[in-house]
């Protein structure tokens, strides 16, 4: 008998030996060095463990994945240590091994999920009345204490009000605008922060030079931007594309199979052609990506994802770099410096349009088509005639001195002008005169940082003819931008007054809403002619039964 015990447990231990661990699990950090990408959080628990400053209450929020109960159980290693409290815990006495298996009594893991409501509160504060078994403190790791009940977070609060010098709280959640502000205000709040790819992609290299896996440098990126910031959701896919793969090598193509993503080289590949303004190539594209069973409301995300951030390389410069990976980033850089800001934000716009339309239509091919197509071919409509407020603007001024036009009077171009639908009376001098002339130098104007909020819609407006002195009639071809300027017309109202030194009035309306407000004006005048005695008399004398209203050149 005593054989067959010996043999069963024996059996045992190599059966837990053969057993595989996951990624999450066999590389998860065991001390503060091994902790990447949240250095807001690592520093300043080892300052307070160095300094002896360990507060009774830490809260941990930040997003699923990213590191939160694994820096708990650190701190935790960190301060039971029996060389401690340390910043670097041995990891071989009973304290370490014991937090690291889950065995050692003196820190204790709560789900607070499954652990809400007051009686399970009750039951930890008797439990907290008894001292340490063998360790200097007793640590609670409650997680997800978002999900208390306010009952549980009542009964706790007496704890932290009046904490025992044993015992530490460590909370973590992905929900803190949930805590009550009494709890909140007697913990002290570290936010971890989602990872930026660079960071996963060389954690994931890390892995993949330790288990001895090749892998391309695409599949990793893929992999982390997959991710979406959380480290152990990228380590649990590498781990699953480790398995997924029959050819020894982990490809971009592979992990975009997998994923069910579309690899980057198409992605930028469109994004490529919108502004190149090359038709054949987009249209292809979208046809491909369609007939292969992807889905194109996801593809559309992911390039709306690029343009956002060569718009940002537009906005904010080098800034913008910060978190890309060194060949994204010099990529998006050279293909940012072919275009100008206005043209990359009225596509990101029309892109939204096109998905929020995919979402209420069978036929999203045709509206991907169709969104590609507008913005290849509205580059191409002539800057003279009411455009699209995506249609060719004037390049950005460069960095450098550029090669001057022979004749700078010709190159410049008439403000758009819009042909008022109503009847037109004398225009005023400063009307059609003045405001005409300066609004070029208006524009120039809105180019300063101080009226960034309205440089692209000051751009694509057009200046409507109007019967009133002193007014500055304005018409916008985009809805999204005609609000913007809408919202900001203190901003455009301070612009004129400095060019202009007067105070006008300001109307901003939209193409439509002018359209169809001035129609229905122009249809009220043409009846009060019908109406007029004059009229009626010609009809009675010669026996007309209709008369047609006709303006004379001129409007009068």
């Amino acid at each position: 008998m005593a054989l067959f015990k010996f043999i069963t447990r024996k059996r045992k231990i190599l059966m837990e030996e053969k057993k595989y661990l996951v990624f999450t699990r066999k590389f998860r950090p065991q001390d503060f060095d091994g902790i990447i990408g949240q250095d807001q959080v690592v520093i300043p628990l080892k300052r307070a463990i160095e300094t002896g400053r360990i507060m009774h209450a830490y809260l941990f929020s930040g997003p699923r994945g990213v590191g939160k109960t694994t820096t708990a159980r650190v701190f935790a290693r960190a301060v039971e240590c029996e060389k401690g409290p340390v910043v670097k815990p041995c990891g071989a006495c009973s304290a370490c091994t014991g937090i690291t298996d889950g065995s050692f009594l003196d820190v204790i893991e709560i789900d607070g999920a499954s652990n809400r409501g007051i009686d399970e509160i009750k039951q930890l504060r008797e439990h907290i009345g008894f001292g340490t078994a063998r360790a200097k403190y007793k640590i609670y790791i409650i997680d997800e204490v978002h999900m208390l009940t306010k009952e549980a977070f009542n009964a706790l609060l007496k704890t932290l009000e009046e904490p025992p010098s044993h015992v530490i709280f460590v909370f973590a959640t992905t929900d803190p605008q949930k805590l009550p502000q009494t709890i909140l205000s007697r913990c002290q709040h570290f936010r971890f922060k989602r990872m930026e790819d660079p960071v996963i992609v060389g954690n994931l290299k890390f892995i993949a030079e330790k288990e001895g896996i090749k892998a391309e440098e695409g599949a990793l990126l893929m992999i982390a931007k997959a991710a979406d910031g959380a480290l152990r959701d990228a380590q649990r896919i590498f781990d699953q594309a480790v398995t997924y793969t029959s050819e020894g090598v982990i490809t971009e193509k592979i992990a975009g199979e997998m994923l069910g993503e579309i690899e980057f080289e198409v992605i930028n590949s469109l994004v490529e052609s919108l502004v190149d303004g090359n038709a054949p190539k987009a249209v292809k594209l979208v046809e491909d990506i369609f007939s292969a069973g992807f889905e194109l409301k996801k593809f559309l995300g992911d390039v709306i994802a690029v343009l956002r951030k060569m718009l940002l390389i537009k906005t904010i410069g080098e800034e913008a770099l910060r978190g890309m990976a060194q060949e994204e980033a010099r990529y998006l850089e050279a293909l940012a410096g072919k275009t100008d800001k206005h043209r990359l934000l009225y596509i990101i716009q029309r892109a939204i349009d096109a998905g929020i339309l995919m979402e209420r239509t069978n036929i999203p091919n045709i509206v991907m088509e169709t969104f590609v197509m507008e913005i290849i071919f509205s580059a191409a409509i002539d800057a003279d005639t009411l455009q699209p407020s995506g249609a060719a603007r004037p390049a950005e001024r460069p960095d450098a001195a550029a090669a001057m036009p022979a004749n700078p009077a010709a190159e410049k171009k008439p403000p758009m002008m819009i042909e008022s639908i109503e009847e037109k009376k004398e225009i005023s001098v400063l009307t059609k005169d003045i405001i005409e002339k300066r609004w070029e130098a208006i524009i120039e104007a809105a180019a300063a940082e101080e009226y960034s909020p309205i440089e692209a819609a000051v751009r694509t407006c057009g200046i409507a003819a109007f019967t009133e002195p002193d007014v500055v009639f304005l018409v916008g071809e985009n809805p999204f931008l005609t609000e913007t300027l809408k919202k900001n017309s203190a901003l455009l109202k301070k612009l004129i007054k400095e060019e202009f030194n007067m105070e006008l009035k300001l109307i901003i309306q939209g193409k439509e809403e002018y359209k169809k407000k001035y129609a229905v004006k122009k249809e009220m005048q043409d009846e009060d002619a019908r109406n007029h005695p004059t009229v009626k008399n010609l009809e009675k004398l010669f026996g007309i039964k209709s008369v047609e209203i006709v303006k004379k050149p001129g409007g009068q």
